[in-house]
Protein backbone atom coordinates (compact mmCIF):
# COMPACT_ATOMS: atom_id res chain seq x y z
CA UNK A 1 0.00 0.00 0.00
CA UNK A 2 1.45 3.40 -0.85
CA UNK A 3 1.87 5.69 1.57
CA UNK A 4 -1.22 8.28 2.27
CA UNK A 5 -0.32 11.40 1.33
CA UNK A 6 0.77 9.54 -2.35
CA UNK A 7 -2.77 8.31 -2.46
CA UNK A 8 -4.09 11.74 -1.85
CA UNK A 9 -1.89 13.04 -4.39
CA UNK A 10 -2.75 10.80 -7.08
CA UNK A 11 -6.44 11.37 -6.12
CA UNK A 12 -6.20 14.87 -6.47
CA UNK A 13 -4.40 14.67 -9.87
CA UNK A 14 -6.94 12.58 -11.67
CA UNK A 15 -9.47 15.55 -10.45
CA UNK A 16 -7.92 18.01 -12.30
CA UNK A 17 -9.29 18.76 -15.83
CA UNK A 18 -6.67 18.73 -18.67
CA UNK A 19 -8.77 22.86 -19.50
CA UNK A 20 -7.31 24.34 -16.42
CA UNK A 21 -3.91 25.33 -15.17
CA UNK A 22 -3.10 23.01 -12.54
CA UNK A 23 -4.32 20.12 -14.93
CA UNK A 24 -2.05 21.25 -17.67
CA UNK A 25 0.89 21.10 -14.90
CA UNK A 26 -0.70 17.36 -14.43
CA UNK A 27 -0.71 16.54 -18.07
CA UNK A 28 2.51 17.95 -18.49
CA UNK A 29 4.06 15.94 -15.95
CA UNK A 30 2.70 12.41 -17.21
CA UNK A 31 3.84 13.42 -20.53
CA UNK A 32 7.06 14.00 -19.22
CA UNK A 33 7.96 10.74 -17.39
CA UNK A 34 6.03 8.99 -20.34
CA UNK A 35 9.13 9.89 -22.71
CA UNK A 36 11.42 9.07 -19.73
CA UNK A 37 11.77 12.54 -19.54
CA UNK A 38 15.14 12.65 -17.44
CA UNK A 39 17.18 10.40 -19.22
CA UNK A 40 16.28 11.96 -22.32
CA UNK A 41 17.70 15.73 -20.99
CA UNK A 42 20.91 13.72 -19.73
CA UNK A 43 21.74 11.77 -23.16
CA UNK A 44 21.36 15.47 -25.00
CA UNK A 45 23.56 16.83 -22.56
CA UNK A 46 25.95 14.05 -22.84
CA UNK A 47 25.97 14.60 -26.41
CA UNK A 48 26.47 18.37 -26.35
CA UNK A 49 29.34 18.11 -24.10
CA UNK A 50 31.14 15.74 -25.79
CA UNK A 51 30.75 16.37 -29.52
CA UNK A 52 29.22 19.94 -29.57
CA UNK A 53 31.57 21.96 -26.87
CA UNK A 54 34.77 20.22 -28.30
CA UNK A 55 33.45 21.51 -32.21
CA UNK A 56 32.79 25.22 -30.76
CA UNK A 57 36.63 25.29 -29.73
CA UNK A 58 38.17 24.27 -32.34
CA UNK A 59 35.94 26.99 -34.79
CA UNK A 60 37.58 29.47 -31.52
CA UNK A 61 40.85 28.03 -32.35
CA UNK A 62 40.57 29.05 -35.75
CA UNK A 63 38.61 31.88 -36.18
CA UNK A 64 41.02 33.87 -32.73
CA UNK A 65 44.81 34.56 -33.32
CA UNK A 66 44.26 34.17 -29.40
CA UNK A 67 43.53 30.87 -28.27
CA UNK A 68 42.30 32.26 -25.15
CA UNK A 69 39.82 34.41 -26.52
CA UNK A 70 36.78 32.57 -26.31
CA UNK A 71 37.47 31.73 -22.57
CA UNK A 72 38.24 35.22 -21.90
CA UNK A 73 34.79 36.41 -23.61
CA UNK A 74 33.14 34.29 -20.96
CA UNK A 75 34.70 35.80 -18.05
CA UNK A 76 33.32 38.71 -19.30
CA UNK A 77 30.63 37.97 -20.31
CA UNK A 78 29.86 36.59 -16.62
CA UNK A 79 32.19 38.85 -14.73
CA UNK A 80 34.27 36.35 -13.44
CA UNK A 81 36.93 36.72 -10.77
CA UNK A 82 40.16 35.73 -11.33
CA UNK A 83 40.51 32.75 -9.28
CA UNK A 84 37.09 31.20 -11.46
CA UNK A 85 38.73 32.75 -14.74
CA UNK A 86 41.96 31.09 -14.10
CA UNK A 87 40.07 27.71 -13.77
CA UNK A 88 37.62 28.27 -16.62
CA UNK A 89 41.17 29.10 -18.65
CA UNK A 90 42.70 25.82 -17.43
CA UNK A 91 40.25 24.00 -19.02
CA UNK A 92 38.78 25.64 -21.78
CA UNK A 93 42.28 27.25 -23.59
CA UNK A 94 44.00 24.90 -26.03
CA UNK A 95 47.17 25.08 -27.51
CA UNK A 96 47.98 25.81 -31.17
CA UNK A 97 50.24 22.62 -31.49
CA UNK A 98 47.58 20.03 -31.99
CA UNK A 99 45.01 22.25 -34.38
CA UNK A 100 44.70 19.48 -37.03
CA UNK A 101 44.24 16.46 -33.74
CA UNK A 102 41.81 18.97 -32.43
CA UNK A 103 40.01 19.18 -35.75
CA UNK A 104 39.87 15.39 -36.41
CA UNK A 105 38.71 14.44 -32.93
CA UNK A 106 35.97 16.90 -33.43
CA UNK A 107 34.72 15.93 -36.45
CA UNK A 108 34.51 12.33 -35.24
CA UNK A 109 32.77 13.25 -32.22
CA UNK A 110 30.45 15.02 -34.45
CA UNK A 111 29.83 11.84 -36.52
CA UNK A 112 29.74 9.52 -33.85
CA UNK A 113 27.71 11.44 -31.49
CA UNK A 114 26.98 14.72 -32.49
CA UNK A 115 24.25 13.26 -34.52
CA UNK A 116 22.64 11.24 -31.87
CA UNK A 117 21.71 14.87 -30.36
CA UNK A 118 18.88 15.20 -33.01
CA UNK A 119 17.81 11.36 -32.77
CA UNK A 120 17.37 11.89 -28.98
CA UNK A 121 15.23 14.85 -29.75
CA UNK A 122 13.43 13.37 -32.69
CA UNK A 123 12.45 10.07 -29.63
CA UNK A 124 11.11 13.76 -27.78
CA UNK A 125 8.84 14.70 -30.37
CA UNK A 126 7.60 11.28 -31.07
CA UNK A 127 6.72 9.83 -27.88
CA UNK A 128 5.65 13.02 -26.84
CA UNK A 129 3.45 13.17 -29.77
CA UNK A 130 2.07 9.85 -29.70
CA UNK A 131 3.13 9.20 -33.18
CA UNK A 132 3.24 6.14 -35.33
CA UNK A 133 6.78 7.68 -37.33
CA UNK A 134 8.90 5.33 -39.49
CA UNK A 135 12.41 6.02 -38.88
CA UNK A 136 14.40 5.53 -42.22
CA UNK A 137 18.25 6.66 -43.54
CA UNK A 138 16.61 10.45 -44.53
CA UNK A 139 16.16 10.74 -40.67
CA UNK A 140 19.83 10.63 -40.12
CA UNK A 141 20.54 13.61 -43.04
CA UNK A 142 17.61 15.59 -40.40
CA UNK A 143 19.55 15.19 -37.38
CA UNK A 144 22.64 16.12 -38.85
CA UNK A 145 20.84 19.13 -40.38
CA UNK A 146 19.70 19.69 -36.51
CA UNK A 147 23.09 19.58 -35.25
CA UNK A 148 24.47 21.71 -37.88
CA UNK A 149 21.59 24.52 -36.22
CA UNK A 150 22.77 24.03 -33.08
CA UNK A 151 27.11 24.94 -34.12
CA UNK A 152 24.88 27.76 -35.30
CA UNK A 153 23.07 29.25 -32.75
CA UNK A 154 26.79 28.37 -30.65
CA UNK A 155 28.63 30.00 -33.30
CA UNK A 156 26.30 33.49 -33.31
CA UNK A 157 26.63 33.39 -29.43
CA UNK A 158 29.78 33.08 -29.79
CA UNK A 159 30.22 36.04 -32.01
CA UNK A 160 28.13 38.29 -29.95
CA UNK A 161 30.34 38.10 -27.10
CA UNK A 162 33.05 38.38 -29.08
CA UNK A 163 31.44 41.77 -30.06
CA UNK A 164 30.61 42.56 -26.59
CA UNK A 165 33.82 42.01 -25.24
CA UNK A 166 34.82 45.65 -24.93
CA UNK A 167 31.42 47.04 -23.31
CA UNK A 168 29.41 46.99 -19.98
CA UNK A 169 28.33 43.23 -18.71
CA UNK A 170 24.85 44.17 -19.74
CA UNK A 171 25.23 45.08 -22.99
CA UNK A 172 23.61 41.78 -24.32
CA UNK A 173 20.25 42.39 -22.31
CA UNK A 174 19.33 44.78 -25.20
CA UNK A 175 19.39 41.41 -27.14
CA UNK A 176 17.01 38.85 -25.56
CA UNK A 177 13.83 39.40 -27.39
CA UNK A 178 16.29 38.71 -30.57
CA UNK A 179 17.33 35.35 -28.68
CA UNK A 180 13.73 34.74 -27.94
CA UNK A 181 12.68 34.70 -31.25
CA UNK A 182 15.49 33.31 -32.80
CA UNK A 183 15.49 30.21 -30.30
CA UNK A 184 11.29 29.77 -31.26
CA UNK A 185 12.18 29.83 -34.76
CA UNK A 186 14.64 26.78 -34.38
CA UNK A 187 12.55 24.78 -31.82
CA UNK A 188 10.10 25.15 -34.48
CA UNK A 189 11.80 24.35 -37.68
CA UNK A 190 13.38 21.37 -35.40
CA UNK A 191 10.19 19.99 -34.73
CA UNK A 192 8.56 19.97 -37.94
CA UNK A 193 11.71 18.19 -39.56
CA UNK A 194 12.47 15.77 -37.18
CA UNK A 195 8.38 14.77 -36.88
CA UNK A 196 8.44 14.29 -40.75
CA UNK A 197 6.04 17.85 -40.84
CA UNK A 198 3.33 15.61 -39.21
CA UNK A 199 3.27 18.33 -36.32
CA UNK A 200 1.75 21.78 -37.53
CA UNK A 201 3.59 25.19 -36.64
CA UNK A 202 0.41 26.19 -35.03
CA UNK A 203 1.05 22.98 -32.75
CA UNK A 204 5.05 23.06 -31.94
CA UNK A 205 4.84 26.78 -31.14
CA UNK A 206 4.29 27.14 -27.47
CA UNK A 207 6.48 24.47 -26.44
CA UNK A 208 9.28 26.29 -28.95
CA UNK A 209 8.13 29.82 -26.89
CA UNK A 210 8.95 28.23 -23.81
CA UNK A 211 11.95 26.91 -25.07
CA UNK A 212 13.02 30.32 -26.41
CA UNK A 213 12.14 32.10 -22.87
CA UNK A 214 13.45 29.36 -20.69
CA UNK A 215 17.13 29.15 -22.15
CA UNK A 216 17.12 33.02 -22.12
CA UNK A 217 16.00 33.02 -18.89
CA UNK A 218 18.88 30.78 -17.71
CA UNK A 219 21.56 32.16 -19.94
CA UNK A 220 20.53 35.47 -17.55
CA UNK A 221 20.43 33.63 -14.54
CA UNK A 222 23.69 32.57 -14.93
CA UNK A 223 25.58 36.42 -15.01
CA UNK A 224 24.91 35.80 -10.85
CA UNK A 225 25.20 32.36 -10.21
CA UNK A 226 28.20 31.34 -12.39
CA UNK A 227 30.36 32.50 -10.25
CA UNK A 228 29.46 30.86 -7.28
CA UNK A 229 28.68 27.28 -8.93
CA UNK A 230 31.91 27.31 -10.74
CA UNK A 231 33.96 27.78 -7.46
CA UNK A 232 31.27 25.19 -5.30
CA UNK A 233 32.94 22.86 -7.87
CA UNK A 234 36.16 23.80 -8.29
CA UNK A 235 36.79 24.04 -4.75
CA UNK A 236 36.75 20.27 -4.33
CA UNK A 237 37.73 18.95 -7.70
CA UNK A 238 39.54 21.40 -9.25
CA UNK A 239 39.85 21.40 -13.26
CA UNK A 240 37.48 18.54 -13.20
CA UNK A 241 34.79 20.38 -11.18
CA UNK A 242 34.45 22.96 -13.84
CA UNK A 243 33.68 20.70 -16.14
CA UNK A 244 31.05 18.93 -13.63
CA UNK A 245 30.07 22.29 -12.99
CA UNK A 246 29.32 23.33 -17.04
CA UNK A 247 27.89 19.79 -17.42
CA UNK A 248 25.06 20.66 -14.71
CA UNK A 249 24.86 23.83 -16.39
CA UNK A 250 24.21 21.89 -20.01
CA UNK A 251 21.74 19.66 -18.14
CA UNK A 252 19.43 22.83 -17.07
CA UNK A 253 18.98 23.98 -20.35
CA UNK A 254 18.50 20.33 -21.99
CA UNK A 255 15.59 20.18 -19.14
CA UNK A 256 14.16 23.25 -20.50
CA UNK A 257 14.44 21.53 -24.27
CA UNK A 258 13.01 18.16 -23.66
CA UNK A 259 10.45 19.80 -21.01
CA UNK A 260 9.18 22.30 -23.32
CA UNK A 261 8.79 19.97 -26.30
CA UNK A 262 6.24 17.87 -24.47
CA UNK A 263 4.55 20.73 -23.36
CA UNK A 264 2.60 21.51 -26.76
CA UNK A 265 0.77 18.41 -27.10
CA UNK A 266 -0.89 19.25 -23.31
CA UNK A 267 -1.63 22.78 -25.09
CA UNK A 268 -2.66 21.25 -28.40
CA UNK A 269 -5.01 19.17 -26.20
CA UNK A 270 -6.54 21.43 -23.97
CA UNK A 271 -7.25 23.67 -27.38
CA UNK A 272 -9.05 20.80 -28.52
CA UNK A 273 -11.37 20.18 -25.39
CA UNK A 274 -12.16 24.33 -25.48
CA UNK A 275 -12.90 24.10 -29.21
CA UNK A 276 -15.01 20.68 -28.64
CA UNK A 277 -16.65 22.16 -25.91
CA UNK A 278 -17.65 25.24 -27.73
CA UNK A 279 -19.50 23.35 -30.43
CA UNK A 280 -22.95 23.50 -30.79
CA UNK A 281 -24.68 20.01 -29.47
Amino acid sequence: MPPAFVTRGNEWAARQSPETISGIAVGWWKRYRAIDGPAQSALLSLYILVAVIPAVLVVEIYLERNPAAFANQLVHHYGLNAQTAELIRSVLVQERTHELGSAVLAIAGALFFGVAFGRVLQLVYIRGWGLSLVQTQADQARHGLVLLGLYGLIVVFSLQLKSLSGGARWDGLALTPGWIAFLTLFSVWAGRILTHKLVSVRDLLPGALATGAGIVLLMIVSRWVMEPWVNLYARDYGGFGVVMAIFFWIAFSSFVIVGAAVLSPVLTERRALRAASQEPA
